[in-house]
C-alpha cells in the first residue's frame, strides 16, 4: 500500500488489489445493482446479460468474493449484494450449510467421519488453495 500525504488530506492508493478482468467487470456491473436478498439475480440471467457461460459466471463470482473482496451473497434466489448484517449472516450461513452437506456426502461415500473429511479437505485447501 502506498500512502501519499499532503498537509490537508491523506490519499491512500492500494496497489495490492488486483484489477478486475473484463469478464469480472461485466459480472460485477450486473451484480452491483442487485441490492439486498429481495433483488437477487440468478446465475443464468447474469450469463445471458453478459454473454459469459453460467459455469464461468459462478467462478467469476467466487473470484470477486475471494480475490477482490466484493461482498456478494447467494442463495436459492440467486446472487445479491447484502445490505445489512442480517443478510451477510444469512449468506454466510447458506454457504456453510452447503459446505457441510457436501462434506457429509463425502464422508458417507468414504465411510469415514465428517471430521476426517473436513481435516483432509482443509489440508488439500492449504496445498491447492
Amino acid at each position: 500500500m502506498l500512502n501519499l500525504m499532503s498537509e490537508r488530506d491523506q490519499i491512500t492508493l492500494d496497489l495490492s488489489d488486483p484489477l478486475m478482468t473484463r469478464e469480472e467487470q461485466l459480472v460485477w456491473d450486473v451484480l452491483h445493482s442487485h441490492l439486498g436478498k429481495g433483488s437477487a439475480i440468478l446465475g443464468p440471467a447474469i450469463a445471458e446479460r453478459t454473454g459469459i457461460g453460467y459455469k464461468r459466471v459462478q467462478k467469476i463470482v467466487s473470484d470477486l468474493v475471494c480475490h477482490h473482496r466484493k461482498l456478494i451473497g447467494s442463495g436459492t434466489m440467486g446472487y445479491y449484494i447484502p445490505q445489512n448484517p442480517d443478510e451477510v449472516k444469512a449468506a454466510a450461513h447458506y454457504l456453510r450449510h452447503r459446505a457441510i452437506v457436501a462434506l457429509h456426502r463425502a464422508s458417507e461415500m468414504q465411510r469415514t467421519s465428517l471430521e476426517d473429511v473436513f481435516h483432509q479437505a482443509a489440508l488439500e485447501f492449504k496445498t491447492v488453495g
